[in-house]
């Protein structure tokens, strides 16, 4: 769409309208999972923005549309932590404050895209608000959050929520043949997407993804062991895998899901497709209640992780209650 890979053309349609109509708004928050192209579609409207002929935006053709296509265009700025830090602070806002006095070089906008709302501190969010409240009028915000339920409620009601959903597996499919015309996981990548195309890149990408996978595939069936030695090796497995421990927890959720869909009739609906002699193995031999407390189980520890439980002591904890 205008030369930009975007999944979600129709809203798209209807924001560029906005620019030609002249209703566009000056603050917008693009909510939605990360792997759907926020940021492509922020490109792309900021280069409506920013096109010197509004009515027809983007043109593609003039000045600030073909920097913008190259991320040189100076009307447009990316707000992203500095190099040394990992979230976006009170001081990198006092930065943008300064900057919003300055007027568009080329445009008659000034398009700031904050490429990760929940890198934003609380104070950062506070110091952004005394920005907003008497913005000029070329200045134009865009957030990209996979939630908008997380920036301050303050800023969620001065903004203009443009949600992005998933995408269907139909559109899925299409982008892994036509970006990946030679990978022969499609049906499973389709399945495992779950509406979500960049998951299939970072799939495809990662080379350990297959082998990680099939490992804790192999370990889960020793969660059902009612040998204690099984809990010693589980602990040993996710300490040898501590920087994995969460993609693994997840694995086990979609294997756990996939059991109980099998369990309950629903075997078409199971994402790992390519498991399934695998999964209705243990299907035929564990219980639903077992699969249930020990799901229950996988998202405690998830959230242990998140809480920077040790990895050690987590892996020890799930597998001792749960043998």
């Amino acid at each position: 769409m205008y030369g930009y890979d975007v999944f979600h053309e129709e809203l798209m349609k209807n924001l560029i309208e906005s620019v030609h109509i002249g209703v566009s708004s000056h603050a917008y928050i693009f909510e939605g999972k990360s792997g759907l192209g926020k940021m492509q579609c922020a490109r792309l409207f900021a280069a409506a923005l920013t096109c010197t002929d509004s009515t027809i935006a983007p043109c593609g053709a003039c000045h600030n549309c073909i920097e913008a296509k190259a991320d040189t265009n100076p009307d447009i700025v990316y707000v992203r932590p500095k190099k040394d830090k990992k979230s976006i602070g009170a001081d990198d806002m006092r930065e943008l404050e300064e900057d919003v006095i300055i007027k568009p070089f080329n445009a008659k906008r000034k398009v700031y895209i904050i490429e990760d709302g929940l890198l934003l501190t609380e104070a950062a969010q506070n110091v952004f608000l005394k920005t907003f409240e008497e913005p000029p009028e070329y200045a134009v915000f865009i957030i990209l959050i996979d939630d908008a339920e997380n920036p301050l409620q303050t800023i969620r009601s001065r903004f203009t929520l443009i949600h992005f959903p998933n995408v269907s597996d139909s559109q899925v499919e299409s982008y892994i043949r036509n970006k990946y015309p030679d990978e022969e996981r499609v049906d499973f990548l389709v399945k495992y997407c779950a509406g979500i195309p960049g998951t299939a890149d970072i799939v495809i990408n990662d080379e350990e993804f297959d082998a990680l996978r099939n490992g804790a595939l192999e370990k889960l069936f020793l969660m059902f062991s009612s040998d204690k030695r099984s809990a010693f090796v589980i602990e040993k497995y996710f300490e040898e895998n501590k920087e994995n421990a969460v993609k693994i927890l997840e694995f086990w959720l979609s294997f756990l899901r996939d059991v109980l869909l099998m369990q309950t009739g629903a075997s078409t609906e199971i994402i790992n497709i390519d498991k399934r002699e695998h999964l209705r193995k243990i299907a035929s031999k564990i219980n639903p209640e077992m699969i249930v407390k020990l799901s229950e189980k996988v998202v405690t520890s998830e959230k242990m992780i998140a809480r920077y439980v040790n990895t050690k002591a987590m892996a020890m904890w799930l597998a001792l209650k749960s043998s």
